[in-house]
């Protein structure tokens, strides 16, 4: 799943010799900040272009500091924390960002990327969604709002959107759409996409302590043909969810 560096070499050019300082500046010393957040910018952008992430973040945040509205500083610095697994803080930057501009097309398929670590399926699809109105990496996207649309038991969306990946040339969705959509939807992929909204629930409503409703979301997954996928999840179902359910 590639995230998109919100900076490229170019587009930082561009940046800096775009933005006239009577945009924001008042006086001297906003003048004199505007410029330094923006060298603390290329500063940070270097260091991560290095992998040095934590030492980005320290640059990122004084342009920040320096100068509240720096767009690009917040996105960069979302992907960096995003890098040091601060999927929690990248997602606060991002949101910052999509306020500083609401029609940020990089925010927007980053923040799906982040949505969907966090768990936000419904939210993750709505991003990758704004992102492709955007033209934001069309082959990524549709691919992964395809996956998203079946977790959620749309095969229907999910073919859609395979298609348009493969279209777009994502190989491995032009594999998908020929496994499961063509020539029509198939009955199996159809299945795997209810029992994952059945096993979600399962899930949901153990972790909430509705051991009963959990067991009977489970039951119809296994009537509905559902099998684990992994050893692991096999040995789980085995020696526990199996004989809890048994109980209950």
């Amino acid at each position: 799943m590639k995230k998109i560096r919100p900076i490229f070499h170019i587009s930082f050019l561009i940046f800096l010799l775009s933005v006239p300082y009577e945009i924001f500046a008042t006086n001297n010393k906003n003048v004199l900040d505007l410029e330094r957040s923006r060298e603390l910018l290329l500063d940070g952008y270097i260091q991560s272009d290095f992998d040095n992430h934590q030492i980005a973040i320290e640059y990122f945040t004084e342009a920040i500091r320096l100068n509240p509205n720096n767009l690009f500083a917040f996105l960069n610095r979302a992907y960096s924390k995003h890098e040091i697994k601060d999927i929690a803080g990248a997602w606060d930057d991002l949101n910052i960002a999509l306020e500083i501009d609401p029609n940020n097309g990089i925010a927007f398929y980053n923040r799906a990327i982040v949505n969907w670590k966090l768990g936000h399926q419904l939210s993750a699809i709505k991003d990758y969604s704004k992102a492709i109105n955007k033209n934001i990496k069309l082959k990524n996207a549709y691919a992964i709002r395809g996956i998203l649309k079946s977790n959620i038991g749309d095969a229907e969306g999910a073919c859609a959107d395979w298609q348009k990946a493969s279209e777009n040339k994502n190989e491995r969705a032009t594999l998908w759409v020929q496994e499961n959509c063509l020539p029509n939807i198939s009955e199996e992929f159809k299945k795997k996409t209810e029992n994952k909204v059945l096993m979600a629930n399962a899930r949901r409503k153990y972790f909430s302590g509705e051991i009963r409703e959990s067991c009977n979301y489970y039951e119809q997954a296994k009537i509905n043909g559902y099998k684990a996928s992994n050893f692991r999840d096999k040995l789980k179902l085995m020696i526990i969810t199996d004989p809890m359910c048994f109980v209950f």
